[in-house]
């Protein structure tokens, strides 16, 4: 059972290490309550390159290599796609599965229509292609069942488990859990010193969804074990150790996507391609232990200079808004000619004006 004791000021917080160390803590208030918890919809390219990038240690590119492959054995579907709708296609999918392997009462069918004005209705999510988890995969091809045009590798076979469990857990009935809620009072010779929060889940009640996700999949729902407290149970405090952290910290690949989502930038079949270029033209580099990306000397100077002569061109406003007339052309709101015109007389304005002094 690990708790985090935060304290920003580092001598007090080397002190309370000291102290700490052969402490006591006793529970002083234990809540629980019963929880639904519901699946996630299935993957569109945006939320499948931060799951894949982070789970598999792969880069963006990579993984849009494998997902292409996948999608060219004819396994998965359309894998540049930022819509998370599912088919009546992919629905029987989903059902057939969960039939076979499940009680028939947990297939739960959802349609996941996404709500932005710019997703075609015709684009789908990224899921599989047939009722077959990854270990059926691998034997049908193995025994010649199915015969794809790739290679499966084991990094194919590992993306297509994810794809798999993540779509089949969003066609499946919520999970019902117990919660609990637990402080604790850390004494320091009998002396109260500090209190921890302790939460997570005692038990699962109703499994639903998680019977189709793995040991690793069930953090990311919020679902970790906690041993049951009671109050007044009294806790020896065992190994203590000291971590420092930071108020920011560099991305990783998953992470820098995440990013690009919440700010609007980009679309998700652009965004391995964005992040390929980024280290292809030498703007960033990886530090392999931790994944860290960090600029370069000539990122640095790029952007410099991109922001100090064409900061309207370079903005995140002017991306969004550049999409946002995309989309419209896309949709049949405007004319791409007029759009066309409009972008290029802003260009001009900014283009043949002379570089301002250094």
């Amino acid at each position: 059972m690990n708790a985090t004791l935060r304290i920003r000021n580092r001598p007090v917080a080397e002190s309370t290490y000291t102290s700490l160390r052969g402490a006591k803590a006793e529970v002083v208030r234990v809540e629980r309550e019963e929880r639904e918890i519901h699946p996630r919809p299935p993957f569109e390219t945006g939320t499948m390159l931060q799951a894949a990038t982070r789970r598999l240690r792969l880069s963006s590119e990579r993984v849009m290599q494998l997902a292409q492959d996948l999608f060219e054995g004819g396994l998965i579907t359309y894998h540049r796609t930022d819509s998370t709708r599912v088919s009546e296609e992919g629905k029987r999918v989903a059902r057939d599965y969960i039939r076979a392997n499940f009680d028939p009462e947990d297939y739960n069918p959802r349609t996941w229509e996404p709500e932005a004005e710019h997703v075609e209705g015709a684009h789908e999510c990224i899921r599989p292609t047939r009722p077959a988890d990854a270990e059926e995969l691998r034997t049908m091809v193995r025994e010649g069942a199915i015969q794809t045009i790739v290679t499966l590798t084991s990094h194919h076979l590992r993306l297509y488990d994810l794809v798999f469990r993540r779509f089949v857990a969003s066609q499946m009935k919520p999970a019902e859990v117990l919660y609990q809620e637990a402080v604790l009072e850390v004494e320091v010779k009998g002396v109260p010193v500090a209190e921890l929060e302790l939460s997570g889940v005692l038990e699962i009640v109703e499994p639903g969804f998680t019977k189709v996700l793995t040991e690793y999949d069930l953090p990311a729902y919020g679902i970790r074990e906690t041993p049951e407290l009671e109050e007044g149970d009294r806790l020896e405090i065992g190994d203590v150790e000291v971590l420092e952290r930071h108020e920011e910290y560099p991305y990783d690949q998953s992470e820098l996507i995440e990013d690009m989502r919440e700010r609007g930038l980009g679309r998700p079949s652009t965004y391995a391609q964005i992040v390929e270029k980024l280290f292809r033209r030498g703007y960033v580099y990886e530090v392999p232990q931790r994944r860290w990306i960090f600029p370069t000397t000539r990122g640095e100077a790029v952007y410099e200079y991109l922001s100090t002569h064409y900061e309207r061109f370079v903005s995140e406003e002017t991306t969004r808004d550049l999409e946002e007339r995309m989309d419209a052309v896309a949709l049949g709101k405007a004319e791409y000619q007029e759009e066309m015109g409009k972008l290029y007389l802003e260009l001009e304005r900014v283009v043949e004006m002379p570089d301002p002094e250094p």
